[in-house]
């Protein structure tokens, strides 16, 4: 068994860069770097975690109205008979 195959996560690329970019933040600040890469690591981070949230924001709206859709035609067919 590999080592891929073993560690099987499954996320997007929204929350890869989050993860990284967040890493990233952690490294800068655990290690003082310069004042350009802590920078840099919070804007990434900044703009990371914007993305993830309207990612999650436009998925939840989009699935919402699927469901909501779904139950009105549930309900239209079960009156029909």
């Amino acid at each position: 068994m590999s080592l891929e195959d073993k560690f099987n996560i499954n996320l997007n690329q929204n929350l890869w860069a989050l993860v990284v970019a967040l890493g990233a933040l952690g490294v800068a600040d655990h290690y003082h770097l310069s004042w350009w890469f802590l920078w840099l690591a919070r804007i990434l981070a900044t703009f990371m975690t914007l993305s993830v949230a309207a990612g999650f924001f436009f998925y939840t709206v989009h699935y919402c109205a699927r469901k909501c859709i779904q139950t009105k035609k549930i309900r239209n067919t079960s009156t029909r008979r």
